[in-house]
Parts: structure tokens; sequence; C-alpha cells
């Protein structure tokens, strides 16, 4: 399992590499990423649990 710091840059890349509309190499042919999809939840569960800023706030 990976570290906090280490799965945090993780996700920071897939979120790059999504941006603009760019996919991963793990992009379903359909254009759904579940890769993406794990970063972005995982923001939000931080987000909520530890300050008020990025998508945590939105919810």
């Amino acid at each position: 399992m990976m570290d906090l710091v280490t799965q945090w840059q993780s996700d920071r890349r897939t979120e790059a590499q999504h941006r603009g509309g760019g996919r991963c190499t793990e992009c379903a042919p359909r254009g759904g990423c579940v890769r993406l999809l794990a970063a972005v939840r995982r923001r939000v569960d931080r987000a909520s649990t530890d300050s008020p800023t990025g998508l945590g706030r939105l919810l």
C-alpha cells in the first residue's frame, strides 16, 4: 500500500493527465476512468475531514 505522500503525488499526476480532456493509459474505451474517479474520491474524503478546501467544500 502506498503511503499518503506517494498516493497524493500519484493522484496529482492522474489528474494532470486528464486535464483538458486528456486520457491516461488506464482510461476505458468508453471514456470513463476508474483511476481518476478514485483520485477524486480520495480528495473529497480528505477535504471533508481535514479542511474546507478543494472539492470537499462543494459538498
